[in-house]
């Protein structure tokens, strides 16, 4: 499996993905956002319909989901700090970041790869992405009180 000779564009990823055969039918589904026309969201129904986003750089493609706000974390500078000091077991092949969304904070999860990657390596990412987020909101996420 050798790289791309050309880099992607964000229409082409598109098409691709949504024509791999990689997955089901109806599995995913990728749009251009109307506001920021250089992200595509691609959402996976395997993943609980969870929404990722994909920007193109020059050399990379950087593949992110919004988890959820930061002050909904019980204790935001205790989970911080377990995050470091357990990220290569908890998120191997992700990175954890506080990034500001409509002026509130968000923990956000991410992966970066080469804009020439294979198309194979590309649907991993997204896959890898998405099941991270799941697990990472499932294990030490917020806990809502159920009534």
């Amino acid at each position: 499996m050798s790289a791309r000779q050309t880099p992607w564009s964000l229409h082409e990823l598109k098409e691709a993905l949504e024509k791999s055969a990689s997955f089901g039918e109806n599995e995913i589904r990728c749009t251009v956002n109307e506001v920021q026309s250089d992200v595509l969201e691609v959402q996976l129904q395997s993943a609980g319909e969870i929404t990722l986003y994909m920007t193109l750089g020059e050399t990379q493609i950087l593949t992110s989901v919004v988890l959820w706000p930061r002050a909904m974390q019980d204790d935001p500078a205790a989970f911080e700090a377990m995050m470091l000091r357990n990220h290569k077991k908890l998120l191997p092949l992700c990175a954890l970041s506080i990034d500001d969304v409509d002026g509130e904070e968000y923990y956000e999860l991410f992966g970066a790869m080469s804009v020439r990657s294979t198309l194979e390596s590309v649907e991993t990412e997204v896959r890898t992405i998405a099941n991270c987020a799941l697990e990472l909101a499932a294990d030490v996420g917020p806990r809502t009180n159920a009534a």
